[in-house]
């Protein structure tokens, strides 16, 4: 996909699915150019994969659940938000943020070129101070941060949407360990998370398969989020999807997909 994750446009693909709906949970006026035809074959080839709805409602809840717990954050002043794989997001483009805010993109050079590449050909302005970081994971990506004006010294929000199960064991604990050494007290976390269940799920096979064969192969899951959080000094909330997708009057697939679900995870830097 040219550089650009099979992931990343189909989640891109699904915002502005979920868009065009009379009854959607956000708005994106630039995820079709983003998610391109590509995008969109991926999602509906997944799709097909997952008993239910399409596409999934787990992105649309997802998102959204994410846009409203930024924006929170925010209100309560702080004033960094880094958005980890940030991938093909627009949250700097079409949230509304208060004076002041900084918000910082970490991805591949090629990921962010292609995004910016397209934004551009838009003509979209972002709404908030935005840094991009051009920088793999498995570099010294802190150092990257911090060169391009993150403040360890502020509190923050960190995202970490749709990436942790994509990750090897090792890098998720690096990951959460470098995100709490870098945040002062009052600084929050978001991420989501699969059991280990859900992925040695047979009635998923398929599903996982059609991942792995895209390049995008799922590696980590715990039937502990709390506690993996807890290992690394945050203190976390679970927040299962469907209680989240009912709280947002969106229904859950009929049938439902096989258990067990994921779950969304936040956690506050405590002491």
């Amino acid at each position: 996909m040219d550089g650009v994750g099979a992931t990343a446009k189909m989640t891109a693909a699904a915002r502005a699915r979920e868009a065009a709906r009379d009854d959607r949970l956000l708005d994106d006026p630039w995820a079709a150019a983003l998610a391109g035809d590509e995008g969109f074959a991926f999602l509906d080839a997944q799709s097909a994969l997952v008993p239910g709805t399409s596409p999934p409602p787990v992105f649309a809840v997802r998102h959204r659940f994410f846009d409203d717990y930024v924006l929170d954050r925010v209100a309560t002043g702080l004033r960094q938000v880094v958005l980890v794989a940030a991938g093909l997001d627009t949250r700097a483009f079409r949230l509304t943020w208060p004076a002041g805010v900084r918000l910082f993109e970490l991805d591949q050079p090629s990921v962010l070129t292609y995004k910016q590449n397209v934004l551009d050909n838009a003509d979209a302005v972002a709404k908030c101070e935005r840094f991009t970081v051009a920088v793999d994971l498995r570099e010294d990506w802190p150092a990257e941060l911090v060169r391009a004006g993150f403040d360890s010294n502020e509190p923050c929000v960190w995202l970490a949407e749709g990436l942790l199960f994509y990750l090897p064991e090792a890098s998720v604990h690096a990951l959460l360990d470098a995100t709490s050494r870098m945040s002062r007290p009052g600084s929050t976390l978001g991420a989501d998370i699969m059991p280990v269940a859900m992925l040695a799920d047979e009635r998923r096979r398929a599903w996982k398969q059609f991942y792995s064969d895209a390049g995008a192969p799922f590696k980590f899951g715990t039937d502990e989020p709390a506690a993996l959080l807890e290992a690394h000094g945050w203190q976390p909330t679970i927040h299962q999807f469907a209680d989240v997708s009912q709280r947002l009057g969106r229904a859950w697939p009929t049938p439902p997909t096989p258990r067990p679900q994921g779950s969304i995870i936040t956690a506050d830097r405590v002491g």
